[in-house]
């Protein structure tokens, strides 16, 4: 059961404190005010300007041409608490925190990990929590953990966490144990990543859990999930301006708003996806 979230905003910080309330049956959160759920600017009184990679199924993707999955359902549902509609424009993971910052739009919703780095870059407004998976090909070694990798070459979608992780501090664990570091390769999107390893141009693909669920799945017996918990669990945001404190508070009164009517647990049960846990968040907000 989703449990309501708590921001408190404060000037010149990404994300100053979130609490979670405990419930049974219904949430306690109070309704925002109406104030306080059209807190829109001007420039997007009439829509609500996404920035979003839809290349990363089942969070951002095309469908029959139309922007679909787990982000542009949040965003609708939040355009339409905040008395707007959201717009998407579909950019590269890898330039989407520069678009933001060149008012291409006014949101990034882009499964977007929370890092201390990104905090510098843009301000977040948490709204779920992620890990990581790997996945191989069927014929090949099972990688269960991170240090399974070590020696290997993995591929990963640039400008994403791991491809910090993975050939830092995760290969310095695999050269203290006398292994092979990491070899990271780093792809523009995750349908190129996975195309590497089919054709064995990696020994494996790491990425989001959710993703790498629907990737087994569309190539059927070719490849395998083989990592049994998510790696990383990390916390995701949805992103603003830095110092857009108007339209991260409208985001949050909106995303309350959500969950006091439980359309926002619906959104995470349909994906399988969880709530932002305190922990993760503080864990997230200290990692490079």
């Amino acid at each position: 059961m989703a449990m309501p979230l708590r921001y408190v905003l404060a000037a010149g910080t990404a994300v100053a404190a979130l609490a979670l309330s405990a419930c049974s049956g219904t949430t306690n959160a109070a309704a925002p005010t109406e104030d306080k759920a059209s807190q829109v600017n001007s420039k997007v009184a009439s829509a609500l300007t996404v920035g979003s990679d839809l290349t990363y199924p089942p969070y951002d993707m095309l469908v029959d041409g139309k922007p679909a999955g787990f982000d542009v359902d949040m965003m609708n549902a939040l355009a339409g608490s905040m008395g707007t509609k959201a717009n998407f424009v579909d950019t590269r993971f890898a330039q989407i925190i520069a678009g933001i910052k060149a008012d291409r739009y006014d949101v990034i919703a882009s499964t977007l990990y929370i890092s201390e780095t990104r905090a510098k870059e843009v301000d977040f407004v948490p709204y779920f929590q992620t890990g990581n998976s790997i996945i191989s090909r069927a014929d090949s070694t099972a990688f269960v953990t991170a240090q399974d990798l070590c020696g290997k070459s993995v591929g990963v979608v640039t400008a994403t966490v791991i491809a910090t992780i993975l050939p830092g501090e995760e290969s310095d664990k695999c050269a203290a144990a006398g292994k092979g570091r990491i070899t990271v390769k780093e792809f523009p999107s995750d349908p190129e990543a996975t195309q590497a390893l089919l054709s064995n141009q990696v020994d494996a693909q790491m990425t989001d859990g959710a993703v790498a669920k629907t990737v087994v799945d569309k190539t059927g017996n070719r490849l395998k999930l083989t990592s049994t918990e998510l790696i990383y669990p990390i916390a995701v945001g949805l992103g603003v301006k830095k110092g857009n404190a108007e339209m991260q508070q409208a985001l949050t009164g909106a995303l309350e708003q959500l969950q006091s009517d439980g359309t926002y647990s619906k959104l995470l049960e349909k994906y399988n996806l969880e709530p932002v846990d305190p922990a993760v968040l503080k864990e997230s907000m200290n990692r490079k």
